[in-house]
């Protein structure tokens, strides 16, 4: 196996002064990738064509019991004793709400990001599409990149994730959008392709990272920054702004908001980061730093990582994972490689994985060359950080 060369992270330093010194490690391969879960086994288990279409994401109950999130819009659970034994169930436990209307914000929905508390309540992050060339009626008359926006609302479950439901009716489970309506003339714009959550181990608030693909009105394509103390109230996210601006910036609907005040609702992208599916977010407590790990949709060799220490401030993103990375007995199966994700079964806070230490493994999805051969494939790589 070919083992990929040492990424090199510049870690800023804040205090009276801006001042930066070189820090650098390595994140290499540790082992052969090992099969988690594949859209052909779903076929061949429950007759439907079941993908792998985020990444994966997991949370633990209080029985002890290992809950995965992966799949497309209509979503089957998972469940097993580890993050790398699970049993998929053929009964959908949610289900695209396909709204035409895009002020409504439940269109084309991928449940995503979950948090789980000990009672049972488990909040999770919508990625929704407004597929209007699918969707809209009459049916928009262009093809991707036009006639297409994404937003991020909010789904609950009271029963650790077996059913869910809209944490608020829409479309007052909005969490993030861009303050402009639909237009089928625009490229694809808006917020969506959100990380998982992480909690910052310096001052207590959540975390996620969303991904805007196209300049809309005055928001730059990128990645955004949001953060809130309150997982279950879809208004409290607030996104980095800037210096001046700080993390103040809130996100509205642009079917309500009051005209012209478009500028209010704008967040600074990371100016180091590419705009790539922010896959996975976790802090690392190796490192002292926040790790991200991204697929760029454009790019079909590999995945991309990057480090911050405050999540302004980030390193130029470095692709450290590969087709020429894999097996041979892997690679004749993939044409290219997206959502990726660390997770360490041994950082689990509350039942929730933000976190990661010296190892984690890098759970992956494969796109095959038929979903009736290889199909999309869930994959879980172990890897070492070293400094």
């Amino acid at each position: 196996m070919t083992m990929i060369s040492t990424i090199s992270a510049r870690l800023f330093l804040i205090s009276t002064c801006l001042t930066s010194t070189i820090f650098s490690f390595s994140a290499l391969p540790t082992g052969i990738p090992s099969s988690v879960w594949g859209s052909i086994d779903a076929l061949h288990k429950c007759g439907v064509n079941d993908v792998p279409d985020i990444p994966a994401r997991v949370f633990v109950d209080t029985m002890g019991v290992t809950h995965m999130i992966i799949g497309s819009t209509a979503f089957h659970w998972m469940t097993g004793p580890s993050i790398f034994n699970q049993t998929r169930n053929c009964t959908p436990a949610w289900n695209s709400t396909q709204d035409p209307d895009p002020s409504m914000f439940s269109s084309a929905e991928w449940l995503d990001s979950p948090h789980v508390f000990d009672n049972g309540t488990v909040i999770a992050l919508v990625h929704v599409e407004y597929d209007a060339m699918n969707i809209q009626v009459p049916k928009c008359p262009h093809n991707y990149p036009l006639c297409w926006t994404v937003t991020v609302t909010l789904a609950r479950s009271d029963d650790f994730g077996y059913t869910w439901r809209h944490a608020q009716d829409p479309p007052n489970n909005l969490v993030a959008s861009v303050p402009y309506k639909f237009n089928q003339s625009q490229p694809a714009s808006g917020w969506g392709d959100p990380s998982n959550f992480v909690k910052s181990p310096t001052d207590g608030y959540y975390y996620f990272g969303v991904l805007n693909r196209n300049q809309v009105g005055l928001q730059s394509p990128g990645i955004c920054f949001a953060r809130s103390v309150d997982l279950l109230d879809p208004r409290s996210w607030r996104a980095y702004g800037g210096s001046t601006v700080g993390w103040n910036v809130s996100w509205i609907s642009p079917y309500s908001m009051e005209p012209g005040t478009e500028a209010d609702h704008i967040c600074t992208v990371a100016s180091n980061l590419p705009a790539c599916m922010p896959s996975g977010l976790v802090w690392s407590t190796y490192l002292s730093l926040y790790v991200i790990t991204m697929d760029c949709i454009d790019n079909q060799g590999g995945l991309f990582i990057s480090t911050s220490p405050d999540l302004i401030n980030w390193t130029t993103a470095d692709e450290f994972y590969k087709i020429k990375d894999l097996p041979t007995a892997v690679a004749e199966n993939v044409t290219s490689m997206t959502y990726p994700t660390f997770i360490d079964p041994a950082s689990v806070d509350g039942g929730n994985f933000g976190t990661i230490g010296q190892n984690a493994s890098l759970f992956w999805v494969s796109i095959g060359h038929s979903p009736y051969t290889d199909g999309r494939r869930l994959w879980s790589t172990p890897f070492t950080f070293s400094v």
